[in-house]
């Protein structure tokens, strides 16, 4: 029984990694480019969409001094601030006095910016993973078409044109094995990333919507609102 184990191993031997990447070919350099590729912008991402660093602490101390009146106090701090978060608050400082809809319109505008760019890179990675089992296709394709061309030359009948038809299509499809592996971990990081930057675009925007009507001015009475009125518009009688 060992014996007859040790003749199965020495007729399917175990492969290296490497020996399975030499044998797909040239094409296999792009798919593994895809894979770097698709490492390097998970894991900043990764970094990028920290809570801590999308939403720091300082800003959620910032809302609350707005909320309270002192919006003069953190003006120059939230400014100068590079997270997200700190960026939309800005945009609502920069519109304080205004109008309640302008205000909002201002932070949402910003918001919406932000989200784009915290989705960003997970985009890169989606395509990444469309790019890698086309690749890992392609080789395919060509290899069966090279064996094909093999067995041309030296005629279908003979056993050895057999195995070597055999062999060429095993050989062709490590390149869609390959794209695939890329592919399918990378579709699942994007599809995680792109939630994480959803959910992270909702907290923010559920964090500084306090600030919003404390940076709007306050709504006009009586006379004053007919003077806002013909200053945003216009004078209806003329």
């Amino acid at each position: 029984m060992p014996f007859q184990a040790a003749q199965a191993a020495d007729s399917f031997p175990l492969r290296t990694l490497g020996q399975l990447f030499a044998d797909g070919g040239l094409l296999m350099w792009p798919i593994l480019g895809c894979s770097v590729l698709a490492t390097g912008l998970a894991v900043e991402r990764y970094l990028s969409l920290r809570r801590g660093r999308v939403l720091p602490q300082v800003v959620k101390d910032a809302v609350e001094q707005v909320c309270q009146g002192r919006a003069a106090v953190i003006r120059a701090g939230i400014s100068e601030a590079p997270a997200p978060a700190a960026r939309v608050l800005a945009a609502g400082l920069r519109r304080e006095g205004h109008l309640l809809a302008d205000v909002e319109k201002a932070m949402e505008d910003q918001l919406a910016v932000e989200a784009a760019q915290l989705r960003g890179n997970a985009r890169g990675i989606a395509l990444v993973a469309a790019v890698a089992p086309l690749l890992g296709l392609l080789g395919t394709v060509l290899g069966i078409a090279d064996a094909f061309a093999t067995v041309e030359r030296t005629g279908l009948g003979k056993a050895e044109s057999s195995e070597a038809l055999a062999a060429g299509i095993k050989v062709a499809l490590y390149t869609t094995i390959f794209g695939l592996c890329v592919a399918i971990p990378a579709t699942l990081v994007a599809a995680h990333l792109q939630g994480r930057a959803r959910r992270l675009a909702a907290l923010v925007g559920a964090a500084v919507a306090p600030a919003i009507e404390a940076l709007a001015a306050p709504p006009p009475s009586g006379g004053s609102a007919a003077a806002v009125r013909t200053e945003g518009g216009g004078s209806h009688a003329a």
